[in-house]
């Protein structure tokens, strides 16, 4: 199925996307305003993580800086840290250091969500860098899988429909168990996982994973690919905690904000406990860190403020409307 005929138009995606976070988690009003408390204080720690150049840097600065963008704006706070944040964005697109489909889709969600064009973005059509390197087969140039999951939920934000035929690449990149791997497609030497471990160098960093599983998620949204992954997704459950990375791995807040958002982003109810976990996580300081127990950590923090918020991707340009509460410093 084309997945135009499964969104239409843009406002009905976001419309959609409400009524899921609405649907999928009821819950009372107090509750509500917690969890946005909670991405508030969030916030907090990551606006006072930003350089005097506009980044806000974890494992990348750019792609980084772009996902606190779309985490600011989805809880509706601190525009001017956000337009910063975008004109350190703009100045690595005019110096092309925007390398790969994934830093590609990020930036463009980000200049979605921060209001700006990201079809005029840095001197950049964000829109066709993605488009115009789709082979015949679908597949955005070399991409990974996680990162052709991105691009087509950037199009989407963008108002532009992926094409049948990335849609159909994305579905059949999916592995036996059910998830999504990081890097490539099943090959033929592959286990349920999408591993080849008889060889030294299989080239498959890790099995299938959470995290790519998720954005294929909220890529597809319904069908029978969505219904394998969701059989799959307790496979990398920590217990009655969160969702860990891949197959034996404990629990972290990233996966597990993740996890939720692609919950949401199906209309589904999210596991009893995996919410908790954020909330229980989360430091006096506003911050959440890596792994439950850990220290403050910026890319956990960015991606625990969506979860918290149940905010699927991608975000769509909100109102500023709350003020960055003063939170004590990280231990």
């Amino acid at each position: 199925m084309h997945l135009a005929s499964r969104r239409g138009p843009r406002n009905f995606v976001v419309c959609v996307m409400a009524l899921a976070v609405v649907s999928a988690v009821p819950q009372a009003a107090g509750a509500v305003s917690a969890s946005r408390q909670r991405a508030l204080e969030g916030s907090s720690y990551v606006v006072g993580q930003q350089r005097a150049n506009g980044a806000i840097c974890a494992f990348s600065c750019i792609g980084s800086t772009a996902d606190a963008v779309t985490a600011l704006v989805a809880a509706r706070t601190a525009p001017g840290v956000v337009k910063d944040a975008l004109a350190y964005l703009r100045r690595q697109v005019e110096r092309g250091h925007l390398t790969g489909i994934g830093l590609r889709a990020k930036v463009a969600m980000a200049a979605e969500a921060g209001g700006a064009n990201p079809r005029a973005f840095g001197g950049l059509n964000l829109v066709r860098a993605i488009t115009d390197v789709e082979g015949v087969d679908g597949h955005y140039g070399d991409a990974a899988v996680f990162d052709q999951a991105f691009a087509m939920l950037a199009l989407q934000g963008a108002g532009t429909d992926p094409s049948a035929d990335a849609e159909s690449w994305l579905e059949a990149a999916q592995c036996d168990d059910g998830g999504w791997q990081y890097d490539a497609p099943p090959s033929a030497s592959d286990d349920a996982h999408c591993f080849d471990s008889s060889i030294p160098d299989p080239g498959d960093f890790f099995t299938s994973d959470s995290n790519t599983t998720s954005l294929a998620i909220q890529v597809l949204r319904t069908g029978t690919d969505v219904d394998e992954a969701f059989a799959f997704l307790p496979t990398l459950r920590d217990g009655t905690a969160g969702w860990g990375y891949a197959q034996g791995y404990p629990t972290d807040i990233n996966s597990t904000a993740l996890v939720i958002q692609a919950y949401v982003a199906a209309g589904t109810a999210v596991p009893a406990g995996g919410f908790a976990t954020l909330r229980t996580s989360q430091l006096d300081c506003g911050a959440w860190p890596y792994q439950p127990g850990g220290g403050d950590d910026i890319g956990a923090t960015i991606g625990a403020i969506l979860g918290i918020l149940r905010q699927p991707l991608p975000v769509p340009p909100l109102s500023a409307t709350r003020p960055v509460p003063s939170m004590p410093p990280c231990a």
